[in-house]
């Protein structure tokens, strides 16, 4: 490995012929995966930052997660919802200073701080994008807490939190599925980018597929700007995922969402499952019904050249016939088990 050319993180990656929710690796960054720790750079990924005396009880009011409860050791998964309970964006946020910071999908940042501002009124808090001056790297593979270990990082031991580095760094621990061991987020100033990477001379770098693959298989959910407002956060298992709090206060959307968990109509849900081959759709067909049952939340290309992915649909659907994944004669999906269980927090 030590006679390899690294990809160059600080480039930007060349477009990929799928859609935003899609990710493709190569066979060689999977053999690099399976050697040991590998770190991509993360580019599809924004930081909004929400700073001032009410930073955290506007986001408070804003957000399905508890943002008031996190500590300056949290990494809060969350998310915002229309008046309808439908999902605008889900995002991972964490304390600093006075404030927050929020990290999210790229090509949610624009509408979602503004929809936020329309919002702020006479609070006082500044919203703003500051993804110019953060990079997102992904670490993931055995031995990636003992790599950043060497670099005098030290990593939380528990998924969902975060510790602080130095010049209000992050690395974070993330929860895993069962393929890929570990999973860490670090978030370094744009300008330290290149010292980092020469930081970690034993990680390999690799395209960010493989970093979506281990997102995919740890069933941890995102929402794109093709699938705003498709969703309600249970319908991704938000709730389980600690994405969800049933004993705060109102945020837009809250009577759906609690309305929904407390008369038990939760009947779609996100579920895992492996296929060789993809349709050209976004829609999840059944084998009983004529018309699409659900939809691809996101899928990447696996180390055997298929496919893992997260799907939504009724979850009866699963239980008989087939579900194909983005064509009618698409192959038969192979469901896996979620890496976590289904449960209601609210008992």
């Amino acid at each position: 490995m030590d006679n390899e050319v690294p990809i160059p993180l600080s480039a930007t990656p060349s477009p990929a012929p799928h859609p935003a929710n899609c990710w493709a690796a190569g066979p060689a960054d999977f053999a690099r995966l399976q050697a040991g720790a590998v770190v991509s750079r993360l580019a599809d990924l924004s930081v909004l930052q929400a700073e001032g005396p009410d930073a955290v009880s506007f986001l408070q009011t804003q957000s399905t997660a508890d943002i008031a409860a996190m500590s300056s050791a949290s990494w809060q998964l969350g998310g915002y919802c229309t008046a309808k309970g439908r999902l605008l964006a889900i995002f991972q946020a964490w304390r600093w200073q006075s404030g927050v910071r929020l990290l999210l999908q790229a090509d949610l940042a624009e509408a979602t701080l503004r929809r936020l501002s329309t919002y702020v009124l006479r609070a006082k808090v500044r919203l703003s994008d500051v993804s110019a001056s953060w990079v997102a790297l992904g670490i993931c593979g055995a031995g990636s807490a003992q790599a950043l270990l060497r670099t005098g990082v030290n990593v939380p031991d528990e998924p969902w939190q975060c510790r602080e580095i130095e010049a209000d760094e992050r690395v974070a621990r993330l929860p895993c599925g069962s393929s890929c061991p570990e999973r860490l987020l670090l978030l370094v100033p744009a300008a330290r980018l290149d010292t980092w990477l020469r930081r970690l001379p034993l990680v390999a770098q690799v395209d960010p597929g493989v970093w979506w693959w281990s997102q995919v298989d740890a069933a941890i959910p995102a929402v794109f700007a093709a699938t705003r407002e498709l969703f309600v956060p249970q319908s991704l298992n938000l709730e389980v995922l600690g994405g969800v709090s049933f004993r705060k206060g109102c945020y837009p959307g809250q009577e759906v969402v609690a309305r929904s968990q407390y008369l038990g109509k939760l009947r779609r849900r996100m579920g895992l499952a492996h296929t060789a081959q993809l349709g050209p759709a976004a829609d999840v067909f059944h084998s009983g019904e004529s018309d699409p049952v659900g939809r691809i939340v996101m899928a990447a290309q696996c180390a055997d050249g298929g496919w893992d992915l997260l799907y939504e649909c009724p979850t009866e659907l699963a239980e008989y016939g087939s579900l194909h994944a983005g064509g009618r004669d698409a192959p038969a999906l192979t469901l896996r088990a979620l890496p976590y269980r289904i449960f209601d927090p609210t008992r």
